[in-house]
Order: C-alpha cells, then sequence, then structure tokens
C-alpha cells in the first residue's frame, strides 16, 4: 500500500509539472480539469481531483480510469507504463510543451554563463547590460502571461465542471421516468416505486414522492427548489370526530420517533414539482430543530451526488 501511495505521489508530481502550477486553489484545480480535457478528451471532475490531491479529506482510493487519464496526460499510455518507467529508474517525462529547458544536459564546458534561455550570453555585453537585457525578459514573458490569461478567463465559458461529469448528481436534473434515475443506484426500477434503499447502504434511501403528496403531504418553497420537505398526514384528510384525531396524533408522533430512530440520509427526486417529470433536489437529512411529533422536516444537507461515492453521505447524517 505504502508503495502505491508513494507511486500516486509521483503521479501528482509529473501532472503538476506538466500543467505548471502546483494544484493549491479551486483555480488550480479548474484549470487542470480543463487541461486534460483538451489533450486527452477525458472528463475529470475537480471534485475527484481533490480528492486525489488531499484537497478534499474523504480517504477515497482513486479509480483505476482516472490515473489512467493522468498517466496519459504527462505522456504514457496509462498508469502501469508509468509504474513501469518508475520501476526501470525514470523519471516521469514531462509534457514537451512545459519541459523545463534546464533538464537538458550541457556539454562539457558549457555549464558557466549561461542565460535565461540556456544559450550563452552574447560576447562583448558587458555585466550591467546582461542584466537589463534578462529583466527586460523576464518582464515580457510575465506580460505576455499575464495577457493570456486574462484572454483565458474571457473566453472560457462560464460552466461548472460538473455539468460535464454524468457521474455527478447536481440540484435541478430532470427525469422523465424512474428507469431514467434508479438503475443509477443499482436499483430495478420495476420493481420500485417512490421509496427505496441503495444497494449495501442500510440508511441510504432513494426516495421520489410527489410534490403535495395526497396521502403524506409534502410542502416546501418550491421556487428554490425545496431547501425543506415537510411531511405529515394532513387532517383535511380524516374525520373530525376525537378518536379518529387521536389515531392521527399517534401517527405522527410514530412517524416522527422513527425518523429520528432511523436517522437516514435521502436522495431526493420529486414530481410534479416543476412539470410532470422527477427533478434532482439533492440529498436531505432530517432537520433536529424543525421537526416535532406533529411532522417531520426534511433538510438539504448538500446540492450534488457522486455516484461513485455514495457512501460518502453517510457522513452527513445526523
Amino acid at each position: 500500500m505504502e508503495a502505491h501511495e508513494q507511486t500516486i505521489k509521483q503521479l501528482r508530481r509529473a501532472v503538476e509539472r506538466t500543467l505548471g502550477r502546483k494544484m493549491q486553489t479551486n483555480k488550480d484545480f479548474d484549470c487542470l480539469a480543463d487541461s486534460i480535457y483538451e489533450k486527452t478528451h477525458a472528463k475529470i471532475s475537480t471534485t475527484t481531483l481533490k480528492r486525489l490531491w488531499g484537497y478534499l479529506s474523504e480517504g477515497v482510493t482513486p479509480r483505476r480510469y482516472t490515473l489512467d487519464q493522468l498517466a496519459h496526460f504527462v505522456g504514457y499510455d496509462d498508469f502501469d507504463a508509468f509504474c513501469a518507467s518508475l520501476e526501470n529508474g525514470n523519471s516521469p517525462k514531462p509534457s514537451p510543451a512545459n519541459a523545463d529547458a534546464a533538464s537538458s544536459p550541457l556539454p562539457a564546458g558549457e555549464g558557466q554563463g549561461v542565460g535565461l534561455t540556456g544559450e550563452k550570453p552574447v560576447v562583448g555585453l558587458s555585466p550591467s547590460l546582461r542584466g537589463r537585457v534578462g529583466v527586460g525578459l523576464a518582464l515580457f514573458l510575465f506580460l505576455f502571461l499575464f495577457l493570456f490569461l486574462l484572454l483565458f478567463l474571457f473566453l472560457r465559458p462560464a460552466a461548472n465542471h460538473f455539468s460535464d461529469d454524468d457521474r455527478i448528481l447536481k440540484k435541478g436534473q430532470v427525469f422523465a421516468t424512474y428507469d431514467d434515475f434508479l438503475p443509477l443506484f443499482g436499483i430495478d426500477a420495476t420493481e420500485s416505486q417512490h421509496y427505496q434503499y441503495v444497494p449495501g447502504e442500510e440508511h441510504i434511501v432513494v426516495w421520489s414522492p410527489e410534490y403535495h403528496n395526497s396521502y403524506y403531504h409534502n410542502d416546501g418553497n418550491s421556487d428554490s427548489l425545496m431547501p425543506t420537505i415537510t411531511e405529515y398526514y394532513h387532517p383535511e384528510d380524516w374525520p373530525t370526530d376525537s378518536a379518529s384525531m387521536a389515531q392521527l396524533a399517534a401517527m405522527h408522533k410514530q412517524g416522527f420517533l422513527t425518523a429520528i430512530k432511523e436517522n437516514q440520509v435521502r436522495l431526493c427526486f420529486m414530481k410534479n414539482l416543476v412539470d410532470s417529470n422527477f427533478v434532482f433536489l439533492g440529498v436531505y437529512r432530517v432537520s433536529l430543530t424543525l421537526s416535532d411529533t406533529a411532522k417531520v422536516v426534511w433538510a438539504r444537507a448538500t446540492d450534488e451526488c457522486d455516484l461513485d461515492n455514495i457512501s460518502f453521505l453517510n457522513n452527513y447524517r445526523n
């Protein structure tokens, strides 16, 4: 395991050398995701990259697909080829576009007097003049890179990288039928209705109720895609005699106690909220402050779900 981690560490360094920058900020990971797509046409989300660099401390083992694409980005056929290069005692090769001129060995006797470009200085220039030439060249390169960065930021689409990753569910995505989203979680849509556990996860449920369901009402602010969902049995659906009201109160209390005890997280796809389709609203958990023995209130914990890391949603449980 330690050797594998060292190999991945070497791969991260090779990627940073190829990209020409350290992975330290959100913009760095955005830039890397763009560069990988431009060079290999592979789509890797910034979330996946942040996990690999430890920017997100989630302890998730990187997928082989991700390692292969990063190895391809730095000039290898796949991750095995990258590992073989290390085993043969070779240093990971940088991309030709970002190769460091200083890495090329100089012939014997030419190691002194080398300028910024790797060439010998012009004979006859005084040290002070060579210094001014070097400063001028550095200033020119800085201005060129600055203008290039401004042009890149201005021209690139203002889009979230998750929108290109079909393994990330985002709030607002629309699905026509159960068949369009339940199989994403390994659930057979022919045997499912609006409430199904994710296989292998005893506390994670795929929940797809109707808005204002006639049996247990799902109330909330539809304009902002339901930051909270209130679930309860509507008193108008029950007889008004005292025995029926007592039974209704008991059902509400039991629903509240069950929700607290099971402590689930729910991936909510709500039908008839904005149209007749299902819309993904995010991942919800019971609000301990808003719920009581008359109702259960589900509050959105996150807008997104990484289909390759479903188990991570357990971190949102109360």
